[in-house]
């Protein structure tokens, strides 16, 4: 974890990006996100979100109702459908986006 102005939420093991870590990003981002998960919560989602605006890096972030962690795990009770699908189309409309088709 680096030293920061976030306080030091652990994600699952990863830490926060870091506002002194998010100048160094040189990728596009795709986030895709369970609105009832506590880790990330929306609540650390939208300091991610605003650190990644304030660095003007390019992202793109999704959060869905009714979905938790592991939403797009099919073989876990946390499964949902609908979410994933459209996950799924996020993700190959990122990469047809950024990588090319």
């Amino acid at each position: 974890m680096c030293s920061s102005d976030l306080p030091s939420y652990e994600w699952n093991s990863w830490s926060l990006p870091c506002s002194s870590s998010s100048p160094s990003i040189s990728c596009p981002l795709l986030g895709l996100f369970g609105k009832d998960d506590k880790s990330p919560s929306p609540e650390h989602v939208a300091e991610i979100d605003r650190l990644l605006d304030e660095h003007g890096k390019d992202h793109e972030f999704h959060s869905y109702d009714g979905a938790g962690h592991a939403f797009f795990s099919v073989d876990r009770p946390a499964y949902r459908a609908e979410a994933a699908i459209d996950g799924w189309d996020k993700i190959f409309g990122f990469l047809a986006q950024h990588v090319g088709s």
